[in-house]
């Protein structure tokens, strides 16, 4: 796989994914997911503002009266600073460990259903899966730098991708649930099962229900179970606090 093959991928999953799976290409997935989250987090970075934040926690310990407004301004350009590199070193070195904890679970999966599969296959079909999260980030980070400045709580619904951006309905508990529910995750998930279907020998529909089945657990984790035990907070969103910080 080159770099003018991935458009292949997406727009022909049932070839393109086998052909990469196959011949284990994993080079250029991977560089591509860990450029669109880098490029994801930096937007949100270059477009967050870290003083609201800065003065309400200097407010609450009480350290903002009496303190010299020049120390404020270096507090608020060090966090902003901060961001950015948290945010692109967060697609540099988490965005492989996100591929390859996928891959790990695809072989317990693959061990659990009795199938066997090399593993460098099977990498292969999570970093080639995941080129819709990429899409997703990038096209993200791009509606960000229209933007004039982006909150967190804004971020989550910038991209409307998941059905929690559409219906605003229920408390924190079904808006995490509804924010879980993206577009761009379920095909990711959906092409993660055609790698998988690849990688073990098995049939593409079967395959596709594996993906299904990884997309309700992706759903239950980061939908229900991570915003309960955050206090109902919303869930994972598709900003980077989501697709921008990891996959």
């Amino acid at each position: 796989m080159t770099a003018l093959t991935i458009p292949r991928t997406l727009t022909d999953p049932g070839a393109g994914v086998a052909t990469a799976v196959q011949e284990r290409r994993i080079l250029w997935p991977l560089l591509a997911l860990m450029a669109a989250t880098s490029f994801a987090g930096a937007a949100f970075a270059l477009r967050w503002d870290p003083a609201p934040g800065i003065l309400k926690k200097l407010e609450m310990t009480g350290q903002l009266k009496g303190m010299p407004e020049a120390e404020l301004v270096e507090q608020i350009t060090t966090a902003g600073r901060l961001k950015l590199v948290t945010a692109i070193s967060s697609g540099i070195f988490v965005t492989p460990l996100v591929v390859l904890g996928i891959a790990v679970a695809l072989a317990v999966v693959a061990w659990l259903l009795g199938r066997k599969a090399p593993f460098p296959a099977l990498f292969s079909a999570s970093a080639v899966g995941l080129l819709p999260i990429a899409l997703q980030r990038v096209l993200w980070g791009a509606v960000a730098l229209w933007q004039l400045g982006v909150t967190e709580e804004r971020a989550r619904n910038l991209l409307p991708s998941s059905v929690g951006a559409w219906i605003h309905a229920g408390g924190p508990k079904l808006a995490g649930l509804l924010g879980a529910l993206d577009f761009f995750h379920l095909w990711a998930a959906l092409l993660i099962g055609l790698g998988f279907a690849a990688a073990t020998g098995m049939r593409r529909r079967s395959g596709l229900l594996v993906g299904l089945v990884l997309f309700l657990a992706y759903v239950g984790v980061f939908g229900v179970g991570v915003p309960g035990l955050a206090g109902g907070g919303a869930g994972h969103g598709p900003g980077p606090g989501g697709p921008g910080g990891g996959a």
